[in-house]
């Protein structure tokens, strides 16, 4: 493993920069620790990366299993802010995070933790006291006149006072970046053209004579400070105030606030119009597109569902359908999806999903197999909108084969496309409703002609349950085979890892109808980094009601057992709906 410490000036030291390089480092499956003045960098050969704060315990997550997070960090020649949402602990062999507002607690074994506590022991961090002197002094430097008071208070001019001591530091700090030959036109044009396009407007500009900031950033810095200052006073803010407030942001460089925060800041604020907040807030995103575009819609899915605003769910995905495909963050795409699929509506998942399939495809940073899952997902749909518009005379089971496989030949096998257009169009043979139809598959259905065919008919049946949903319970189709599809998923997960065309061992779908592990299955089936996928929850605790209801039609389980089980599930749904 390697591991390094280094002791810079403050004018060598580049937060963000080293951040890119872990987060490099654990996308190509390296191991390595690095110590930066008080904050602590690794990257483990399973892809994760992170970035911690020892002194607070604070934690932030730059990349998890090969998959790239965006950047927590803001940062110029005198500040560096960084989003810290994670507390950890490293016990031994564990490392634990948890949210910082107490949520659920996730541990991790098999990071290099005794290396990170000897390179804490070892190598103690230049205390935080002086590191935020020297910030303030070239702060204090660039902003005061000449002839200004002097602000240590002597009430004598800065001329007088402070200035002579303050600017030998400032030119102490530019001949150590002269010196180690920090200057824009010597520094690597690739991190210099990353983070102008992380900060838009904001990205901190490399000056020979070691400036940072403008004046104009000064300015807007203050500016917004001022302003969250001013809101976070407020006991219990009125829309008029949070109103002025959103004002104040927008007359900011936009991408300089977190609008997603805004919007959970105001829908808990009861703010009267948050669709009239959202859109005054998404006509901003469309025009200032950048990283992060995407995770404002998530945010907007997630405040809309909780508010009951279900009917908004549309809206928001034709505007995140705008944003191009550098912008829309394929870590927020999956949750935008599923919002759309819990609440019922498959077209505009589906549309969204057809929509970024080729941006999907031409992203070479996404991990293998999310393509493949993009297009599972978009057959799904496909097949569900095939059962909502039900059999028309003189369809073709050929011609809709070729319809749901169209854009999907790589990933979809032709004889699932045609096994599901034979039971839209009606030319399968009925199925019987027994339990061994739910039976699950045994064998390599890559090397055995049987498995395969038994894979073929278990996913029949699911497109079967899905349209006796729709044409009894008008429960969209397309949501609940895809609702089935990731409860099937849980059961070989539960069995050990199933990739793709793997070996797969016996039991039945219909087990999983027992309250007893049913938490812990929709657990590891929506799990996220510290937290369950509430949409993706949502839709599973969905999905498992509906299969149970088809169960009992059919005479598969007992009505004390469905009663069992609608129990559980009503106290699973509590959690999320009191979160809302």
């Amino acid at each position: 493993m390697e591991t390094s410490v280094r002791r810079l000036t403050r004018a060598e030291v580049n937060y963000t920069q080293e951040a890119w390089s872990i987060q490099n480092t654990a996308l190509a499956g390296g191991c390595r620790v690095v110590k930066l003045n008080q904050i602590v960098f690794f990257a483990t050969e399973t892809g994760d990366a992170w970035m911690l704060d020892p002194a607070d315990a604070l934690a932030a997550c730059l990349a998890r299993g090969h998959v790239s997070r965006p950047l927590p960090i803001w940062e110029t020649g005198t500040k560096l802010r960084v989003k810290w949402n994670l507390e950890y602990r490293i016990d031994g062999e564990s490392f634990s995070v948890r949210e910082q507002d107490g949520g659920a607690t996730e541990t991790i074994i098999g990071y290099p933790t005794r290396e990170i506590e000897r390179m804490i022991r070892e190598y103690p961090a230049e205390p935080k006291e002086k590191i935020a002197e020297l910030f303030s002094v070239l702060e204090r430097f660039e902003k005061t006149g000449r002839n200004d008071p002097c602000p240590c208070g002597s009430g004598r001019k800065y001329k007088k006072c402070c200035l002579a001591r303050d600017e030998a530091r400032v030119h102490q700090n530019a001949a150590d970046r002269e010196m180690n030959g920090v200057t824009r036109a010597e520094a690597a044009p690739s991190l210099v053209e990353e983070a102008e396009a992380e900060f838009p407007g904001a990205a901190p500009e490399i000056l020979d004579d070691g400036k940072v900031e403008t004046e104009q950033q000064e300015e807007w810095e203050v500016k917004l400070d001022q302003a969250w200052v001013e809101f976070d006073s407020l006991s219990d803010p009125t829309t008029e105030q949070m109103n002025g407030f959103l004002g104040q942001l927008l007359e900011q460089p936009f991408d300089a606030t977190e609008w997603g925060e805004v919007l959970h800041r105001f829908a808990r604020g009861k703010h009267a119009d948050l669709p009239g907040v959202y859109r005054r807030i998404s006509a901003g995103v469309r025009r200032n597109q950048g990283k992060g575009s995407g995770f404002f819609y998530w945010a907007a899915m997630e405040v809309f569902t909780g508010q009951g605003l279900d009917q908004l769910l549309p809206e928001v995905a034709a505007d995140y359908q705008q944003i191009d495909g550098q912008s829309y963050d394929p870590e927020a795409l999956d949750p935008v999806e599923f919002y759309l699929i819990a609440g019922g509506f498959d077209a505009q998942a589906l549309k969204l999903a057809e929509h970024f399939l080729p941006i999907e495809r031409a992203n070479k940073e996404l991990m293998p197999g999310v393509v493949a899952g993009d297009c599972g997902l978009i057959f799904e749909l496909r097949v569900g909108e095939s059962l909502r518009a039900g059999m028309f005379p003189g369809t073709s089971p050929q011609a809709l084969a070729e319809s749901l496989h169209r854009g999907l030949e790589d990933e979809i096998d032709a004889d699932s496309a045609r096994a599901a257009a034979e039971i839209v169009c009606g030319r399968a043979p009925p199925l019987g409703w027994t339990r061994p139809e739910f039976a699950l598959v045994a064998g390599d259905i890559s090397t055995s002609e049987f498995a395969w065919h038994e894979s073929l008919r278990l996913h029949g049946t699911l497109i079967r349950v899905a349209q006796e949903a729709w044409q009894l319970e008008k429960q969209p189709p397309g949501g609940a085979l895809r609702g089935l599809s990731l409860l099937l998923d849980s059961v070989y997960q539960s069995k050990g890892s199933r990739p793709k065309k793997s070996k797969r061992k016996g039991g039945n779908l219909l087990d999983l109808l027992n309250p007893a592990g049913l938490e812990s299955r929709i657990a590891r089936s929506c799990g996220g980094l510290v937290h369950v996928s509430e949409p993706c929850a949502r839709l599973q605790i969905q999905t498992y009601a509906l299969l149970s209801r088809c169960a009992l039609r059919h005479g598969l389980i007992s009505a004390v057992d469905a009663d069992c089980l609608e129990r559980e599930l009503t106290r699973l749904r509590r959690p999320l709906t009191e979160a809302s």
